[in-house]
């Protein structure tokens, strides 16, 4: 959306407040300043499109995802020549090693021949390859050194300034981001300027294309300020909005010099590019941090409100709760899925109205009612904008730990660490030392309720989003061997994927074996076999149609161009995912992963039932559960509805099952994130640096509802089908990315887990490697 517009970039006047996201985009005007390579350039965007999946390192200290790209980096460029001689020379793997585990490893040396010789930008490789989580400071570090400070830092946000660039023919386009409100600004100048009498703002949305039309039509000869908000919920006319600007500029004669137009919008691909071209973009990201949130908070405090309670202390101790909940919940959103499964865009109205509520209640009520303000805040002020159930869960978690009559104790901490306390109370002054004087600027994951692992995680997150972005602003270009067109690559690529798929992989037959279909797990097999059909059926089609299109035998659809592009930047084409599973795995490992699924899905319906079932092999593992119920319901005469799975984790893996249950199934597959387990199956906490954890295998075994007791400690962890948690909510509350809840034994109270993010996985992104099975149990 911003980038539709480089001159945004390029002429800073029409540019203001630049957002983090878009100004790490100048990654690819440095690419010119320091003489790189197209090899290079290109493996650092999407590294090499050789595959090396059979070459494997001897040692356990490189796993095969990074040995992958250590064979690819050599690959690249003469400047890494022998490193796979290097990571095998005994006497530089200690500095390799080092580079692999330091918490700053642009710091660390290399050996010699790679320390002295190569380029900043080579060292960016290097990094990438082996500790990607750290390459986001790396680049913004590049970039200050290639182009200078002002790529890095935003300007700052001055709406007047902008206002001072405009003309009565300039847009003034805010772009959006959550948490930050741009119409207190705007309100703000229109009354500096006099205009506040004269601003009119209209919030777009179906059928509000005239009203729009009418008001910009008055505004221009009257000299009125219009704003229009929303504008990526009007798609439909935003081609209306840009013929009008067309014909303002065209008759610039008529229009009252003071009319502004104003318009707000989040990113999208439908607003139009010319308003984008001639306007002025302003982004004004919210504060980063607890330290600046709260500080932002409390700004809006004014001194005669924090003073007006009948019942000062608490209402002092309870208010700055309440503003650290208010920022600890919007930053967790920076952690991903395992900090909310949705990340919801909380205003600054959610706390305005929370606070306003607390001294009502505070000077009403003769005792504090926690209660009644948790279920205020959890479920209707904040709790209103959360629609998913296991986010919901951890809301009310999080209010209850500030939120409970512990916070009147002197000694109360706002978390684990020590730092994070209520002020003395007193004066408002005293908040503001605190915050300023006291607060570190940078947050650990632990204040937030998560585990240090969660920073790796964040990070791992900003990495994957630069590089999204990077490759959506990027012509089309080879990755792969030197003197390879793109045409060949890709040519290459269907070749090897025809390969893997015809020596494995089969059209399954249904009627190889009736009887197996006869149950109620056999109806779901049948069903699976189905989609898994189809999907063989369309990538064994379009890979021989992609070759016939390249070499010009039959024409080249718009599926085909997608999925040319597609291959050359190792996505999954869309032709494909609209007949698949959910998955994030990029282009090689999702079709290994496909082969796999393909594999254990012929050998249940050859061979029959299977001493353990590999749940995440399912195109609707909900379906598999279900029908394992079935069985249970329709052999013991139980109502399936009275049904639930107990769980129970087993100390063996897949290839060591000896026991088949009589009652329920066992499954495997499945890794753990934000927990580790113990040597009793309980969870403990996880190992550090070691984000995932694979699960033994687990018997499900139905049981009634009414007949199973949970205990105090038990962790309802869910189970979902990819890391990013969120899908289509069903009519349940859950996610259709969600699948099941496991009861797990703990040594800490559910709410411990709930914070951590802790949850069960069907399968893994490529970035992320599990624990290896002899060292699950810490």
């Amino acid at each position: 959306f911003f980038f539709q517009a480089e001159d945004g970039i390029r002429d800073q006047p029409r540019s203001r407040g630049l957002g983090d996201v878009y100004k790490r985009q100048i990654m690819r005007r440095a690419e010119g300043r320091n003489k790189i390579t197209a090899d290079e350039w290109n493996f650092f965007l999407r590294g090499s499109l050789t595959d090396f999946t059979q070459e494997k390192f001897d040692e356990d200290w490189v796993d095969n995802v990074t040995w992958q790209k250590i064979l690819g980096l050599e690959e690249c460029h003469y400047g890494f020549k022998d490193l796979k001689k290097s990571f095998k020379n005994p006497d530089h793997q200690k500095l390799w090693k080092e580079a692999m585990t330091c918490e700053n490893p642009v710091e660390c040396k290399l050996p010699k021949e790679y320390d002295e010789n190569l380029t900043a930008f080579q060292r960016l490789m290097i990094i990438k390859s082996l500790r990607e989580e750290k390459l986001m400071g790396l680049c913004i570090r590049y970039v200050k050194d290639m182009l200078g400070i002002k790529f890095t830092v935003s300007p700052p946000f001055s709406l007047a300034d902008c206002f001072s660039d405009s003309t009565n023919l300039t847009p003034l386009i805010f772009v959006l981001s959550p948490g930050a409100d741009p119409m207190i600004y705007l309100q703000g100048l229109a009354k500096e300027k006099d205009m506040d009498t004269r601003l009119k703002t209209l919030s777009l949305g179906q059928g509000q294309g005239k009203e729009a039309a009418r008001i910009i039509d008055e505004g221009k000869r009257s000299g009125e300020w219009i704003c229009l908000q929303n504008c990526h919920l009007a798609a439909s006319w935003m081609p209306e909005l840009e013929k009008i600007q067309e014909q303002i500029q065209n008759s610039s004669a008529e229009i009252n010099p003071e009319y502004r137009l104003w318009l707000t919008s989040s990113p999208t691909k439908t607003f139009p590019v010319p308003i984008l071209q001639n306007g002025i973009k302003i982004t004004n990201e919210p504060p980063k941090g607890l330290k600046n949130n709260l500080a932002r908070t409390f700004h809006e405090v004014k001194e005669e409100f924090y003073e007006s309670c009948n019942k000062p202390e608490a209402f002092k101790r309870m208010l700055f709760g309440l503003a650290f909940f208010h920022a600890v919940i919007l930053e967790r959103r920076k952690f991903g899925s395992i900090g909310w499964n949705i990340p919801y865009s909380w205003m600054d109205s959610d706390f305005e109205i929370s606070k306003k509520q607390l001294l009502i209640y505070l000077d009403e009520q003769p005792d504090i009612p926690y209660t009644a303000l948790n279920y205020l805040v959890a479920e209707i002020n904040y709790g209103g904008r959360v629609t998913d159930y296991k986010d919901s869960r951890l809301i009310k978690a999080l209010i209850k730990q500030y939120f409970n009559p512990k916070i009147m104790d002197p000694t109360f901490k706002l978390s684990s660490l020590d730092v994070y306390y209520i002020p003395p109370i007193g004066k408002l002054e005293n908040v503001f030392t605190y915050i300023e004087g006291t607060l570190p600027s940078d947050d650990l994951p632990e204040v937030f309720g998560m585990h240090y692992n969660a920073s790796i995680t964040m990070q791992q997150k900003m990495v994957r989003e630069f590089f999204e972005t990077l490759l959506s602003i990027q012509p089309r270009a080879s990755g792969g061997r030197r003197g390879q067109t793109p045409e060949e690559i890709v040519i290459e690529i269907a070749k090897k994927f025809q390969h893997s798929i015809k020596a494995t992989v089969k059209y399954m037959d249904k009627r190889k074996n009736p009887d197996l279909l006869s149950n109620s797990l056999g109806v779901f097999l049948g069903q699976e076999v189905d989609r898994f059909n189809v999907l063989f059926e369309v990538i064994t089609r379009s890979l021989e149609d992609l070759q016939k299109a390249i070499r010009g035998e039959v024409v080249m659809s718009m599926d085909l161009e997608d999925m040319f592009k597609s291959f050359m930047i190792k996505k999954v084409p869309k032709n494909w995912e609209k007949y698949a599973y959910l998955s994030l795995k990029p282009l090689s490992s999702w079709v290994a992963d496909y082969v796999q699924r393909m594999e254990f899905m012929t050998r249940w319906l050859y061979d029959g039932p299977q001493k353990s079932y590999w749940v995440p092999a399912f195109f609707f593992p909900q379906g598999f559960m279900t029908a394992a119920k079935q069985m249970y319901s329709r052999k013991t005469s139980t109502e399936i509805d009275t049904l639930i799975f107990k769980t129970s984790i087993y100390s063996f893996f897949k290839d060591n099952v000896q026991i088949v249950p009589e009652n329920g199934v066992n499954i495997h597959g499945l890794f753990l994130q934000g927990a580790s387990l113990d040597s009793e199956q309980m969870l403990v906490e996880s190992i550090p640096k070691q984000l995932f954890a694979e699960m033994p295998v687990i018997w499900l075994e139905p049981k009634r509802s009414d007949s199973f007791v949970y205990g105090d400690k038990e962790y309802m962890c869910p189970l979902y089908k990819t890391s990013s948690r969120a899908g289509e909510l069903s009519t349940t509350g859950h996610s259709t990315n969600f699948v099941l809840d496991f009861n797990f034994n703990s040594k800490f109270e559910p709410d411990h887990w709930i914070k951590r993010g802790t949850a069960l996985l069907c399968q893994l992104d490529d970035q992320h490697q599990p624990l290896s099975n002899q060292s699950i149990y810490t």
